[in-house]
């Protein structure tokens, strides 16, 4: 009999192993591989208090939106569990792709239709407002620029003073940069979207290889102008810069968004962090960190953010269009900058 019960433990600690090396992610003490989309400062801040909360360990690997799009689509990466931020069509992107598992998190319930997928492969987390940001103090003194009004169009920023005293981000490379040139697409057509990127391309010093970028060079004083997120901007008025922002007519906009990735290795651990940053307190930590606005209806704005009209936004701007034609809208964008 005491034989026999060895062989029963000594089958059952087999089946235990076996099932272990076929769900490793369910089991795994590894440490939560995050591919973060916006400013790793803000993701720490979210991630500690995610680690406190939960005892779950974590690597940050800060991408801009282009570049995580390549590396998980053009590079096939693997291991990494969570994509945290960037705008909704990187997330629609990786769905179309098959990178992505579904996963509607209870925290999901609260938040609008029209900031998720329907059919659960991604949550938004915030949202936020393409924004021209001017440095005034730079646009003062500047004797070219100081009689003129302010910016208000894309267009306005095409006059002949602000010739190299602005910037954009690169649309290939940065998620801002997509969305501006998506955006104007869905709203004027993609020759004319094109047409008028390539303009301002023309009139920048430089285009930047990611939205914050184009922002932190506006707050020193680098150039006069930027389109960037207004998040982004409003970053460094906080920080007692001179930065004006105003949201051009049918702006672009972002649902900054996070999913799961269906080659990561530990998806209980990536569940649990979508169910953290999903809550109420999380977002609004996040929204007085990173002065986006929120995708809960409870939760209040901060007051850098009380006097942004929505209605001012393309509210037909489709996140799923701007990743079905992504790479078509890229050619043509690259075809006319060869030449």
């Amino acid at each position: 009999m005491r034989k026999r019960g060895m062989i029963i433990l000594l089958v059952m600690v087999a089946v235990v192993l076996a099932l272990i090396s076929l769900y490793p992610g369910q089991q795994s003490n590894q440490p939560l591989k995050v591919y973060v989309v916006f400013q790793e400062d803000e993701a720490r801040i979210l991630l500690e208090k995610f680690k406190k909360e939960t005892g779950v360990p974590y690597e940050v690997i800060r991408m801009s939106g282009g570049e995580a799009s390549y590396h998980l689509l053009s590079m096939n990466k693997t291991g990494i569990d969570v994509v945290l931020g960037g705008p909704a069509d990187l997330h629609e992107q990786l769905k179309s792709s098959g990178k992505l598992i579904r996963y509607s998190s209870r925290m999901s319930d609260q938040i609008p239709e029209v900031y998720k997928d329907k059919s659960g492969y991604w949550t938004g987390m915030y949202m936020g407002a393409l924004a021209i940001g001017v440095n005034k103090q730079v646009w003062e003194q500047d004797p070219l620029l100081a009689s003129l009004p302010l910016p208000e169009r894309y267009e306005d920023l095409l006059r002949p003073e602000l010739k190299g005293k602005i910037e954009i981000p690169d649309p290939e490379t940065s998620g801002t940069g997509y969305t501006v040139l998506a955006s104007l697409a869905q709203e004027r057509g993609e020759d004319e979207a094109i047409t008028l990127m390539h303009a301002l391309k023309l009139q920048s010093s430089s285009t930047t290889f990611s939205g914050i970028s184009s922002a932190q060079r506006l707050a020193v004083g680098e150039v006069a102008a930027v389109v960037s997120f207004m998040g982004d901007q409003l970053r460094f008025t906080n920080s007692g810069y001179a930065i004006y922002s105003a949201i051009p007519p049918q702006a672009g906009w972002e649902v900054g968004a996070v999913s799961i990735l269906k080659s990561g290795d530990n998806k209980a651990a990536a569940k649990k962090l979508v169910d953290f940053v999903l809550s109420k307190n999380a977002q609004t930590d996040y929204m007085n960190s990173a002065f986006s606005l929120p995708v809960i209806s409870n939760i209040k704005v901060h007051p850098l953010l009380a006097s942004v009209k929505l209605e001012k936004l393309l509210t037909s701007y489709r996140f799923d269009l701007a990743a079905e034609h992504r790479e078509e809208l890229l050619a043509k964008w690259r075809e006319v900058n060869e030449h």
